[in-house]
């Protein structure tokens, strides 16, 4: 979505909450947009990124040239 398109999008949501009149109503929408933006909140913290599975990857790799490692029945027998 281009920047314009936002704006656009934005200000159509801002001409539809003008128009209500209703304080019910508004207090409605204000919650459900709080809830809206925590469950986005608790989604980025659960997602990991780019840079985290690349470290991770490095970590793995550096531990197998350092001979850190475990056999595929070591690991099995842990579980």
């Amino acid at each position: 979505m281009t920047t314009m398109e936002l704006k656009s999008l934005k200000m159509d949501l801002v001409e539809e909450l003008l128009s209500l009149n209703d304080k019910e109503m508004l207090n409605r929408v204000k919650t459900y947009l709080k809830r809206l933006k925590r469950m986005e909140a608790e989604k980025e913290e659960d997602e990991i990124s780019k840079e985290e599975i690349l470290a991770g990857i490095d970590a793995g790799l550096k531990d197998v040239k350092a001979g850190r490692t475990r056999s595929a029945y070591e690991l099995i027998n842990e579980l």
